[in-house]
């Protein structure tokens, strides 16, 4: 008897990340995975009652249809989390979700709130094959500061964006205690083998991965991820053909010894892509 092969997807994909966190299923997967990316205690999570707004891609049709890939708002009490993933992050990913959370931010005046009652709004971005500026940490924090004394924060608890470096975790010493990294390393693994050695000893963990295999190999999620693939890669221009050309011009910019990172910036390609060129 054939076995077929399962597929396996790394929850560094933007869809899976979300209809993973987002699935009804998951609530409570959903809640220890707040309590490690925020401040809030897991006793607190327990007892609030989590609104969670997200179009899945499953009820689209096409690439073009409004909010396509779906954004997820997580609500509770007087605070509102906003959920992205980027497998690849550059200036303009930096932009779409600045944008974003600053406009959910400002229609709570369209509503006519009382300023003096604003919700919280949070940001976790989680993001891969970066290629924008940050430190180099792992997670960087941002809000609103005075520019001339950065001690001086304005609305400190009203409006926080973080972001979680994939691939700085994946080179981190793994620390069995620290629960965020864990989870990092469970998002950014890249086989099966490795997902499931991270999430060993961890029970929220493995079933998460468990669920994960089954979802990614159920015969509806994978034909309908298959066709949003292609469609995705075309509406971005990455198909075959121009993958190709755009190979070959990093290939004749490299004989020209033009650097890598200039190269990187010119076509869009990772230094990872480009070195593999020299090989």
């Amino acid at each position: 008897m054939i076995t077929k092969e399962r597929e396996f997807l790394s929850l560094s994909n933007d869809l899976l990340f979300k209809e993973t966190l987002t699935h009804k299923d998951n609530r409570d997967k959903l809640k220890y995975f707040l309590s490690c990316f925020t401040d809030f205690s897991s006793e607190y999570l327990d007892k609030v009652n989590l609104i969670v707004q997200y179009e899945s891609v499953l009820t689209k049709t096409k690439v073009k249809d409004i909010a396509y890939r779906g954004d997820v708002i997580i609500k509770f009490d007087n605070y509102r989390i906003n959920l992205e993933c980027y497998s690849s992050f550059n200036e303009s990913s930096f932009n779409k979700s600045t944008s974003y959370i600053m406009r959910i931010f400002s229609t709570q005046r369209d509503r006519g709130k009382n300023s003096k009652y604003l919700e919280s709004i949070v940001q976790l971005n989680f993001v891969d094959d970066v290629k924008y500026s940050f430190d180099s940490n792992i997670i960087s924090s941002y809000g609103l500061v005075n520019l001339n004394n950065i001690e001086d924060r304005k609305l400190a608890d009203k409006f926080i964006i973080k972001y979680y470096r994939l691939d700085k975790a994946r080179e981190a010493t793994y620390n069995e205690g620290d629960k965020t990294l864990r989870w990092l390393k469970f998002i950014a693994a890249k086989t099966r083998e490795e997902r499931e050695n991270i999430a060993k000893g961890d029970e929220a963990l493995m079933e998460l991965n468990t669920w994960c295999e089954e979802y990614v190999n159920d015969e509806r999620t994978k034909e309908i991820f298959g066709k949003w693939a292609e469609e995705i890669a075309e509406e971005k221009g990455y198909d075959k053909g121009s993958l190709e050309k755009t190979l070959d011009i990093a290939k004749n910019l490299l004989k020209l010894n033009v650097s890598k990172k200039d190269i990187s910036k010119a076509t869009g390609l990772s230094l990872n892509e480009i070195k593999k060129l020299n090989d």
